[in-house]
């Protein structure tokens, strides 16, 4: 991704994929964490990532009707290549063989097991909460029309994409944002300190 030089790779990998990727883990440890620090900087980090993750889905909804259909389906299969690196290699067993090493466990035997016990139908359970990381990825590519019947199937196999699609422009994060937003709001302001571009200059 940082390499490429295709600016759609840029956007839809970094403000879509990653950013996407990002919000629903930030939200994830939102809601469970039991740590009120740790729930107050998620809530932060978060009121920003939102504005970089929207950035990506005014863009696609800007470009991606614009482009002709050869262009579109190279981002849409791209989208869902990434898609599948992720969901299979993320905190997979090759990534950590270093960790396995120190134990003298086999790294190859331990992806093996692993893809045996975790399977697709315990991916469907996991991704039918709202801050799942990748039902908000798959939100994240649905709403911005980078999937289509072409690979709707892919992902079909891991959530119910017309309830997704009922589920409207809302995203995991956006509450969270929005209180964030409100919260650093009455810091700018408190005490009468004046607009928001004299309370940053301070």
């Amino acid at each position: 991704m940082v390499g490429a030089h295709e600016v759609y790779k840029k956007i839809v990998g970094m403000q879509m994929l990653v950013e996407g990727l990002a919000m629903g883990a930030f939200a994830t440890f939102f809601a469970k964490s039991h740590d009120p620090l740790l729930v107050k900087l998620c809530q932060l980090v978060m009121t920003d990532e939102a504005f970089h993750h929207k950035f990506g889905k005014i863009w696609a909804d800007r470009t991606i009707p614009k482009l002709d259909k050869s262009e579109q389906d190279v981002i849409e299969d791209w989208a869902a290549q990434c898609f599948q690196t992720l969901l299979f290699n993320l905190v997979s067993a090759e990534q950590m063989a270093v960790v396995y090493a120190k134990f003298g466990i086999n790294p190859v035997a331990a992806h093996n097991t692993m893809l045996e016990a975790i399977t697709d139908d315990d991916r469907k359970e996991r991704m039918k909460e709202s801050t799942d990381i990748f039902r908000v990825l798959i939100k994240t590519l649905l709403k911005a029309g980078i999937i289509t019947d072409r690979t709707r199937a892919l992902y079909a196999v891991y959530v119910d994409m017309d309830e997704l699609k009922s589920e409207g422009d809302h995203m995991v994060g956006d509450d969270i944002a929005e209180e964030g937003i409100k919260y650093l709001q009455t810091i700018n302001f408190a005490q009468g300190k004046g607009s928001l571009l004299s309370a940053a200059a301070e």
